[in-house]
C-alpha cells in the first residue's frame, strides 16, 4: 500500500515517488522568463544572420509569449542551411519560373562578416549560459 504525504502546495505518494507540485503561483514568472529567454535568443541570433537587405532580420520574431521564435521561411531555411540552391537544369542559384531549386554542397556566402548559418546554434554556444543564468534570476534560482 502506498504512504501518501500531503502538503500545502504539493503531495508525495510512495512507493515510486510521484510529486504534484501547484506551480500556480509561479505563472506569471513562468512567462516572464519564457518572453525574456525569447528575445535574448532572437537577438543574439539576430547578430550572426545574413544580412543583405536586413528583411530577414527585421522579419523574425517571437510568439505565443516567447513559446516561439520565428525566423521566416523559405528564404530563412535557405540561409540558415548555408548551402547554395540551383535550378537543376541550368546550374544557375537564378531558377526558371516554375523549376523547384536543388541544394548543393557549394557554402554561401553573406555579406554580413558575423554571419553564420544555423544562427541559433552558433548564438546558443556563444550565450547559452547567459540564458539559463537570466532564467534562474526570473524564476529565483540561483
Amino acid at each position: 500500500m502506498s504512504k501518501i504525504e500531503h502538503f500545502k502546495t504539493y503531495s508525495i505518494v510512495r512507493p515510486g515517488i510521484r510529486i504534484k507540485i501547484d506551480l500556480r503561483g509561479k505563472a506569471k514568472q513562468f512567462e516572464e522568463a519564457q518572453q525574456w529567454l525569447a528575445d535574448r535568443v532572437l537577438e543574439d541570433s539576430r547578430a550572426c544572420m545574413p544580412l543583405t537587405t536586413g528583411n530577414l532580420q527585421q522579419q523574425s520574431h517571437t510568439e505565443r509569449k516567447g513559446a516561439a521564435v520565428v525566423f521566416p521561411g523559405p528564404y530563412g531555411r535557405f540561409q540558415y542551411g548555408g548551402k547554395v540552391m540551383v535550378d537543376p537544369d541550368t546550374g544557375s542559384p537564378w531558377a526558371r519560373k516554375g523549376a523547384e531549386k536543388v541544394l548543393t554542397n557549394r557554402p554561401l556566402t553573406y555579406s554580413n562578416p558575423q554571419a553564420v548559418p544555423a544562427w541559433f546554434e552558433h548564438a546558443k554556444k556563444l550565450h547559452g549560459q547567459f540564458w539559463i543564468e537570466g532564467v534562474k534570476n526570473i524564476l529565483g534560482g540561483k
